[in-house]
């Protein structure tokens, strides 16, 4: 005996929402999900009024679809959201249940990141644009009119009688819509710990901000550790600039679909390779880093075990975009986890490299020079301000000082 079926519908669709089940969901589900979820909702309708199940059969023959299609696109419309599924095994018997959700609004379809990715992803930009202004909706500007609606007591009177009198009483229970978000599964544990390694302050973040991020990671693949750095750059004041976030995360799909991470596995080029003969530690150490490659570099950093993905992307950005050469990035590297307790930044980065390559450094002593020289003019405005400027400022150039001793001697 073929298993049966039963199908849920809790309220029929309206317009609205079959034009997003059309122009939304369809481009990203494909027309024969939409197809049986169709059937499926005429399927309610009838079972409304007639409570018995049917076998799965009939979907075979109305869809003319195989048994393995059908299992197929139920699991489709349940990932999506438009579906819930339950079972019952009794009697050598199986019973499914087929819960009918609604599709989301359209303000909750374009908030969800994963939902709107997809459509983006699934058409082109300019029907994609087609799309959303089909959904806008023209309203006059009220700004200059006024609002003379009338209020229920300024045309309703109930008149409460002792017998035979009719009052208005409204007793039925109108079932809501059921509507079913995407749901993922995302390690938060991992993430919160991460964020708390870059030292971000939780009270900033909302859970719709998390729920925003996670829904990106998931779209983009991002684990835990990677998203907690493209979270901690798109930190400002008044808490996480959504939109830096998700342009930041998409730039770093782009770089990573169109380099793979080549430009990290590049040695130094031997032009451009310190030809110092000196064997002071200074010189040694230039040389060292022209033998290395950035991603070695990082590599060792970590204690020989793998780099997050995140550093190695900072790293790639550097190299592809911004076309610094492999030692001039070791050196960069070695002076911003010296002066950063250890964590890239990559603004930080971004800022010291953008100035590197408008003044044309080419080679790790250029970079190194260039951060004495930096070094230099940062003293001097301390020396300068010495007498308003309190003590831990000063201590902290005691700590540049100290850092770029370091990287003089080769300890970094």
């Amino acid at each position: 005996m073929s298993d049966l079926y039963r199908v849920e519908l809790h309220y029929p669709l309206d317009d609205v929402q079959m034009d997003s089940l059309y122009y939304l969901y369809q481009p990203i589900v494909g027309a024969s999900a939409i197809s049986l979820y169709m059937m499926l909702i005429v399927e309610g309708k009838r079972m409304n009024k007639v409570i018995t199940p049917s076998s799965l059969s009939r979907l075979n023959a109305f869809l003319s679809m195989s048994l393995l299609d059908i299992e197929k696109y139920l699991k489709t419309l349940e990932a999506i959201g438009l579906l819930k599924t339950y079972v019952k095994h009794e009697n050598d018997l199986t019973q499914y249940v087929y819960q009918i959700h609604s599709p989301l609004s359209i303000k909750a379809f374009f908030k969800n990141q994963i939902l709107a990715s997809l459509l983006e992803d699934s058409l082109s930009p300019d029907d994609f644009q087609k799309t959303i202004q089909y959904f806008k909706i023209s309203l006059e500007d009220l700004t200059h009119y006024e609002d003379i609606t009338a209020r229920f007591q300024d045309v309703f009177h109930i008149q409460h009688l002792k017998k035979g009198g009719r009052i208005l009483k409204y007793k039925e229970e109108f079932q809501e819509r059921m509507q079913k978000d995407v749901e993922i599964s995302y390690d938060y544990d991992l993430l919160l710990k991460a964020l708390s390694n870059y030292q971000i302050n939780r009270s900033l973040l909302t859970q719709e901000d998390f729920h925003y991020m996670t829904q990106l990671a998931s779209v983009y693949s991002i684990d835990a550790l990677t998203l907690a750095g493209f979270v901690k750059d798109a930190m400002q004041s008044q808490g996480l600039n959504r939109e830096l976030l998700k342009t930041q995360i998409k730039k770093h799909m782009e770089i990573s679909e169109s380099s793979q991470l080549k430009e990290i596995y590049h040695k130094q080029p031997l032009q451009y390779q310190t030809q110092d003969q000196q064997d002071s530690p200074l010189v040694l150490h230039m040389k060292y880093l022209d033998s290395i490659t950035p991603y070695e570099l990082l590599k060792e950093k970590q204690g020989g075990r793998e780099p997050v993905f995140h550093d190695l992307m900072i790293v790639e950005t550097l190299m592809l975009q911004l076309g610094l050469k492999p030692a001039v990035v070791n050196v960069l590297i070695e002076y911003v986890l010296g002066k950063n307790n250890n964590r890239l930044s990559k603004r930080y980065c971004e800022a010291i490299g953008s100035s590197w390559v408008r003044k044309n450094i080419l080679t790790a002593m250029d970079a190194y020079n260039e951060l004495m020289n930096k070094d230099e003019e940062e003293t001097q405005e301390v020396q300068e301000k010495s007498v308003q400027e309190e003590k831990p400022q000063v201590e902290s150039t005691d700590e540049l000082m100290n850092l770029l001793s370091q990287l003089k001697e080769g300890q970094l």
